[in-house]
């Protein structure tokens, strides 16, 4: 029996109306006012890609849109994001990285896939200093999910990542600018003390620099997520194998984004995009691959909290 929640994910028009919606959205949200081009742009590119990640690498069982509508969906939940170019670039090569990273799947011998992805991370690291971090991270999943880790496809990785850094290098060796990279590299070991959220103090400082807006859309954005994870584990049986392996790959990608950012809070924005593109397929598996009275209703309860919080944070 299908209900009302499989008849929008399997839908072939969920996706542009999704789409309009959004687009109304980023108005609202200032994008003209503020000529917000190169941003809108980058979302709908990032919009595109998780388009093709599903299509290509079938996330989900039945045809569905459903990935880049939870996409969608969230991102409209956060407007507070739609004014940082920078962030949308990070977003738009963190996405590339998986169309090329999923492509090297059980092949030790894709150096050059292996090197997109990585070129994809070095760019986002030029513009993030802190997406370093997850470059280690990325070369564990590669080698424990995608069994594509060897050593020429590790010293792609290097080359990929150094390639952007090399081409920054010349320029501020031309410019004679030897103080940006050197603040640039002191940025990654700077961090805010730990004990953050120990004392009721830091807990409400932190709570304050945030925002309502924020501490809303994300921990709406969790709770999808981890609904989608209870799900996928206990139905991933269902799953082809390399689908449970990209999935792992979203689900570490996850926790790792979120255990970031309840260390260091002051880097939310951009934590918090890399959250939504994890978890938008983990939200999309629930919603396409549930049958149940229950889920129907919880699924129109997303729809409606996500509307909420959508012309909350607007309004705010």
């Amino acid at each position: 029996m299908k209900r009302i929640q499989n008849k929008i994910a399997e839908s072939r028009w969920s996706l542009p109306v999704t789409a309009i919606f959004t687009a109304l959205v980023w108005m609202a949200g200032g994008a003209i006012v503020n000529q917000w081009w190169m941003q809108f742009t980058c979302f709908v590119l990032s919009c595109y890609l998780m388009v093709e990640l599903n299509t290509t690498f079938v996330l989900l069982r039945t045809y569905s849109r459903m990935v880049s509508c939870a996409f969608l969906a969230l991102s409209c939940c956060s407007p507070f994001l739609f004014s940082e170019a920078d962030g949308g670039i990070v977003s738009l090569c963190y996405i590339a990285s998986f169309m090329t990273l999923f492509n090297s799947y059980q092949d030790k011998t894709a150096a050059g896939w292996t090197y997109y992805t990585f070129l994809a991370l070095g760019i986002a690291c030029l513009l993030w200093a802190q997406m370093l971090y997850f470059v280690p991270l990325t070369l564990v999943l590669m080698g424990l999910c995608l069994r594509s880790l060897s050593f020429r496809t590790f010293m792609s990785s290097i080359l990929g990542l150094l390639t952007p850094y090399w081409f920054a290098m010349v320029y501020f060796v031309y410019q004679k600018d030897y103080e940006t990279p050197l603040a640039y590299f002191r940025s990654i070991v700077e961090f805010q003390p730990l004990d953050t959220f120990s004392s009721a103090d830091g807990l409400a400082l932190t709570l304050t620099m945030l925002g309502l807006e924020r501490i809303v859309a994300l921990s709406f954005t969790l709770i999808l997520a981890v609904t989608g994870m209870v799900h996928y584990f206990r139905t991933k049986f269902k799953d082809k194998l390399n689908t449970r392996m990209y999935y792992d790959v979203f689900i570490v990608n996850t926790l790792a984004a979120t255990t970031f950012l309840l260390l260091q809070p002051q880097h939310f924005d951009m934590l918090f995009r890399l959250i939504i593109v994890n978890g938008s397929p983990l939200v999309a598996h629930y919603i396409t691959h549930t049958k149940t009275f229950i889920t129907n209703i919880s699924f129109m309860v997303m729809a409606a909290t996500a509307f909420a919080i959508t012309i909350l944070n607007i309004i705010i």
